[in-house]
């Protein structure tokens, strides 16, 4: 008679599994409630001070109004970046001949 204990571990490794995406599942709602905690203690500072971190009131209570699913500190980032953003530098364009002198009054096609 063989005794196999595959059942056994099949059931084990279920019930690990569950678990370890039960814990994945309450850290996410964990880290997502105190990023909203964050959002509101934002909300809470007077309008020259968002301005120092970079922030308007409307980008707060904008994020507030997200479902609570969504992080609402991600977007906050993306704006302030936005905002922080060097504007691209001007293109200049300089024509040269192949012998290295400047082209200049000359037109496209000419």
């Amino acid at each position: 008679m063989t005794i196999s204990f595959a059942p056994l571990f099949g059931v084990l490794s279920l019930a690990l599994g569950s678990g370890r995406k039960a814990a994945q599942i309450v850290a996410r709602i964990v880290i997502l409630w105190t990023h909203r905690r964050a959002a509101y203690r934002l909300a809470e500072l007077d309008d020259r001070a968002l301005k120092d971190i970079g922030l308007t009131r409307s980008d707060v209570l904008g994020v507030l109004d997200l479902p609570f699913r969504h992080d609402p500190t991600v977007p906050l980032v993306h704006r302030r970046r936005a905002r922080r953003q060097p504007p691209p530098p001007a293109v200049s364009v300089r024509l040269a001949a192949r012998d290295g002198r400047a082209v200049e009054g000359r037109g496209c096609g000419a």
